[in-house]
């Protein structure tokens, strides 16, 4: 099918986007930064619409030809979202009518039983109103705390985890919530567009776990094996002031992060059976959901995010004077009898280090070919883009979880070389290790992009010869 995603520069849209195209659909995007889809490794597969979703002329050029749409926006940055939300879905809900749309699919959340509603959900519940009266056949998906490496709910759960040995916790921390892992909620989406046309309704998905938010965090510490904070109940439910002091322990906005607080104010568990059934193999339990984000596996690791404060990071430039496929060419045969380009010995001192921590020390080898999954000396191959990047994570035992990216980016006549390395901290033990090893580490990789761009512009230089010669 021809399909519309809104929402591609989101979390679950961006993981969207990329089941889609693996499932042999073509896709358009319509996003209001073209710019915001450049770090997706799907871009060149996929059709892009600049506008906004509340420009008329935009949307409908965009579900022209198009045969089902997923909609994925929520104004939640900010005060008058439900008022934002209501305007931009009538204009989505009159293109696709107007376009002969087959299907539209929307992602919004469980709702409370009985009348009361925090504005957030309630807004999220006249969104799919809306759309189930567009005239156009709607399955209106609402899910809970969505598990997944980056999504806000999970990153919110997972910070305040590592925050703290002692935690305080309103009330409604007690209250029940019925979590789902990213896998499942893609898995759920996708299915809908095997509904028949006369489906115009919503359901609820969920794992198969319900919990409070109190055992949300507990599960969490005892997966990425932290200590379990002990939690405090406290006489508090004031959402304005538990937003800003989550927005001081994690990465999330305090205009996510008051929506999310709001929400748990009530019970918010699955009702009925989702569109197709269960996954292939049953629902995903929460501690299985929250296994993939920690190792980046599936869905729950594939991606960038918009959650930036998530990771530590260290990034150093080099001006290459080679062409980007010379520099690339380092890039691909770096590790194993190729060595790191670095200071002599540092290496096998790091893993001698690492074995007396019964970790996998400085092995050497390479694979015979430079894809994810694969094993490159100490570090496990997650994502390779051929000519452009290699991203590769750690094995080596620390508390959290480094990666290290190479790129080779186009600059002028010569070519840029990028070296990013990320460090995703376990508790306030992975803090004060990135801060203890960073004046150490800087040195050590500052060293390793230099010789890399020099290598590079040797092989160069020496190209140019030959051919001169």
């Amino acid at each position: 099918m021809h399909c519309l995603v809104i929402g591609a520069t989101g979390y679950v849209g961006a993981r969207l986007v990329r089941r889609l195209l693996d499932e042999g659909h073509t896709v358009r995007c319509l996003v209001r930064n073209r710019a915001k889809l450049a770090r997706h490794t799907w871009v060149d597969r996929v059709e892009v619409r600049q506008g906004d979703v509340n420009d008329a002329d935009a949307v409908r050029d965009a579900c022209d030809g198009i045969d089902a749409v997923f909609y994925l926006v929520h104004s939640m940055d900010g005060p008058d979202f439900a008022d934002r939300d209501r305007r931009a879905v009538a204009v989505l809900a009159d293109a696709a009518h107007t376009a002969g749309v087959q299907r539209i699919v929307y992602l919004g959340g469980l709702q409370p039983t009985g009348d009361e509603n925090s504005e957030h959900l309630a807004s999220r519940r006249e969104v799919g109103e809306i759309l189930m009266a567009s005239h156009v056949p709607t399955a209106v998906l609402q899910a809970g705390i969505v598990v997944g490496a980056g999504s806000a709910s999970y990153e919110m759960i997972r910070h305040l985890t590592e925050a703290s040995p002692l935690l305080p916790m309103p009330d409604h921390a007690w209250n029940a919530v019925q979590p789902i892992g990213i896998d499942d909620v893609l898995y759920h989406l996708v299915a809908c567009l095997q509904l028949p046309s006369s489906v115009n309704r919503t359901f609820d998905i969920g794992g198969p776990d319900v919990l409070s938010f109190r055992e949300l965090i507990l599960g969490y510490a005892e997966v990425a094996g932290l200590t379990r904070p002990l939690t405090v109940p406290v006489p508090l439910s004031a959402p304005r002031m538990i937003s800003r002091a989550v927005q001081a322990l994690t990465p999330v906005d305090r205009h996510l992060a008051k929506p999310l607080v709001e929400s748990m104010a009530h019970d918010l568990v699955a009702h009925g059976d989702p569109p197709a059934g269960p996954p292939p193999g049953g629902a995903t339990p929460y501690a299985e959901a929250v296994r993939r984000a920690v190792a980046g596996e599936g869905a729950a690791g594939r991606g960038p995010t918009d959650l930036h404060g998530v990771e530590l990071v260290s990034e150093q430039t080099e001006r290459v004077k080679a062409p980007p496929a010379v520099l690339w060419d380092v890039i691909s045969t770096i590790g194993g009898e190729n060595g790191w380009y670095n200071v002599p010995g540092i290496w096998a001192l790091r893993g001698g280090i690492d074995r007396l921590f019964g970790g996998v020390g400085a092995r050497r080898g390479r694979p015979g070919k430079l894809e994810p999954g694969a094993q490159l000396d100490w570090w496990i191959v997650e994502d390779v883009q051929d000519g452009r990047s290699l991203t590769l994570r750690a094995e080596t035992k620390m508390p959290g979880t480094a990666r290290l990216e190479m790129r080779a980016e186009p600059d002028g006549d010569g070519s840029r070389y990028v070296q990013r390395v990320t460090f995703t901290p376990r508790g306030i033990a992975g803090r004060a290790y990135w801060y203890a090893e960073l004046p150490a580490h800087d040195f050590v990789f500052a060293v390793m992009a230099r010789t890399i761009a020099g290598v590079a512009a040797t092989r160069a230089r020496r190209a140019a010869g030959t051919r001169g010669a």
